[in-house]
């Protein structure tokens, strides 16, 4: 099996491995952006610094959910130079990326609230602000948490 070390963009002092599926096998190359799940419910995007076959021994590999990049938008000469700034300036190569990429090549999972489709809002016992909450949810179909 083959497996990715990936560079994500937050101040974690190591790249995580993942499982390249086989369908992206043929595809997946060092400096492409790839979207994983980290923890429970966050996705991000990261980058691939590189590819190997040693399956990790103190955790569950999680499979890479999708490749982002036909074509590397870091090169091996970048990952190196973001490896060096990491270590001159005592910060983590995900900090190093999150600075070097433009916010289009960025992607941070965010939390929509969704109203359930079997739910009649006016035979529901609710507070005041859950109703406005409702309200706002059928009005508009989803909301960002933070909303």
């Amino acid at each position: 099996m083959l497996f990715a070390d990936v560079i994500l963009p937050l101040a974690v002092e190591r790249n995580y491995t993942f499982g390249v599926p086989v369908q992206m096998q043929d595809k997946i190359k060092i400096g492409c952006r790839v979207e994983v799940q980290f923890g429970k419910r966050k996705v991000y995007s990261g980058i691939v610094k590189k590819l190997h076959a040693n399956k990790p021994a103190v955790y569950e590999v999680k499979p890479i959910r999708t490749l982002l990049d036909e074509e590397p938008i870091a090169t091996e000469q970048q990952l190196k130079l973001w490896e060096w700034m990491a270590s001159y300036y005592a910060c983590t190569e995900g900090e190093v990326m999150n600075a070097a990429l433009p916010s289009h090549l960025k992607l941070v999972s965010e939390t929509y609230v969704v109203l359930n489709p079997d739910i009649d809002i006016n035979t529901v016992d609710v507070t005041d602000d859950e109703y406005l909450v409702l309200q706002a949810l059928e009005i508009r179909q989803q909301q960002k948490e933070d909303e």
